[in-house]
């Protein structure tokens, strides 16, 4: 057993590494160029008083958040960002109802009390009221808006008016006042949803954030393992290590702990006291760092790593896969297994989320799934309705005396099943894009699906499918005819 102050590091390093995971969203690799152009657009609207508004795109965990916040991290040590700016965040699950969103502006703009009673007749002149509120000095100059819109095709969904965006784009785009609009989305269509009115006053600027698919994946994720699970914490008096053989002077080790070092930011977002990590020991440190230093280089966490890479390029899985590795740390599992890592990225990574799905399924349901893969191949991908997957299930259950004899309402059933875990998807017409084949003037039963399966990942959980008869097995490894 360990003692009690080795349990007490244990604990303090369990804690730092999870925020330094989790929380710690002040820093951005990779995409220079579009980092730079976002910190190009900040700084004139906060510097030269211009107004701008840009979108930012890129598929989820691609690092679109964690950019803005890592370019207002730099803005702050280069301006008063207390005095001079005000930050407005809004989300467009939360902030849809024009009132609600409003609400959160005024808050955040530290203007409840200038507001009171006061009623106004639209969300224009509210918003115009809360600007000039801002308004001080001789020059009558007003403080600079940064307005960050998370889930921006959220605010222009058909069936809404998207007031909130248009007087945003008209404030921009008629220099009322000192403001940049970023707005960041996973949908590349955003702009064929905006009104015309707010597509007048957008200054159509794309910033496109993709996964950083670097020529060497592997080394890139290993830069992120050891960076992420290395502890390095800055003291009042930097001390020299001991005991490690490195050609590197004092200097260069204090500089490089405060780039991996967590910043005081982001121990204030979280409420939490950075002192606390003053108590870790630095010859248990090195300790550590050395420890992780040394399992990227172990060949089986290398394997286990490049498998990653191969199936997911997202960081924020990585991070996860890390996070759960850290939560295991105790007194008596002082460091990391390379089994739990390999384990835990097998698991993640392998076996798919669609063969997993289709696993969980009933025999009847996988079944119809069968029926409706060989109707598919004999027909030459042609939509199938559920007569058509009835009939080849109803032959193939008339063929095997072992299978059960099943009431056509509870196929029914299952096959609607199938449409709702979407296994199976509607066709829909080409006249329109809101219509498809399943209106009410066509009876359930002839309404036309296929697959959004692919086949390979069918024969996959069929091979993997516990307790499945061997009558059926056989069906799907067998092509019909």
């Amino acid at each position: 057993m360990l003692n009690m102050s080795t349990e007490r590091q244990i604990k303090l390093i369990r804690k730092y590494l999870k925020v330094k995971i989790l929380e710690d969203y002040v820093k951005f690799r990779g995409h220079e160029k579009e980092s730079k152009h976002v910190y190009d657009l900040i700084m004139k609207s906060i510097v030269q008083g211009e107004s701008h508004s840009a979108l930012i795109i890129g598929p989820r965990g691609c690092g679109k958040t964690t950019l803005i916040n890592s370019v207002l991290h730099q803005v702050s040590n280069e301006v008063d960002m207390e005095n001079d700016v005000i930050v407005v965040k809004l989300n467009g699950l939360l902030h849809q109802d024009d009132k609600v969103a409003l609400k959160s502006i005024t808050a955040q703009m530290k203007l409840e009390n200038a507001v009171g009673d006061r009623v106004f007749g639209t969300f224009a002149e509210n918003l115009n009221f809360l600007l000039s509120c801002l308004i001080s000095g001789v020059d009558r100059k007003c403080r600079s808006m940064i307005f960050i819109l998370e889930e921006f095709d959220m605010f222009c969904h058909t069936g809404k008016t998207q007031t909130l965006l248009y007087n945003l784009f008209d404030i921009t785009h008629n220099k009322q006042a000192p403001m940049c609009v970023l707005g960041i989305t996973n949908r590349l269509d955003v702009m064929e949803m905006l009104e015309k009115r707010v597509k007048s006053r957008f200054s159509h600027r794309h910033i496109f954030i993709f996964p950083n698919e670097s020529t060497q994946p592997l080394e890139n994720i290993k830069q992120i393992f050891v960076e992420c699970l290395s502890v390095y914490i800055l003291r009042d008096k930097p001390k020299k290590r001991k005991g490690r053989k490195s050609t590197a002077s004092s200097d260069d080790m204090e500089v490089d702990s405060q780039i991996q070092a967590i910043p005081e930011v982001v121990f204030q977002r979280c409420g939490m006291d950075s002192r606390q990590f003053q108590e870790l020991d630095p010859g248990f440190l090195e300790n550590w760092n050395d420890h992780i230093q040394s399992l990227v280089e172990d060949e089986r966490i290398v394997d286990a790593l490049e498998k990653f890479c191969y199936y997911v390029v997202n960081e924020q899985i990585f991070r996860n896969v890390l996070y759960q590795i850290v939560a295991k740390l105790s007194a008596n599992k002082p460091y990391i297994d390379p089994t739990d890592i390999t384990s835990t990225i097998d698991n993640t990574v392998a076996p798919e989320h669609r063969v997993k799905l289709l696993q969980s399924l009933s025999i009847l349901e996988l079944s119809l799934v069968i029926a409706m893969m060989h109707g598919l191949e004999i027909f030459d991908g042609e939509p199938m309705n559920f007569e058509m997957v009835l009939h080849r299930y109803t032959k193939f259950a008339n063929e095997n005396s072992s299978t059960q004899t099943v009431p056509r309402p509870v196929i029914l059933k299952a096959f609607e099943h199938l449409q709702s875990l979407e296994i199976i998807m509607p066709i829909r017409s080409t006249d329109s894009v809101n219509t498809d084949t399943t209106t009410s003037r066509v009876q359930k039963e002839y309404k036309l699906y296929t697959l959004a399966v692919p086949v390979d990942d069918i024969k996959e959980a069929v091979k993997g499918f516990k307790a499945l008869p061997t009558e059926i097995n056989h069906w799907a490894n067998n092509s019909v005819v």
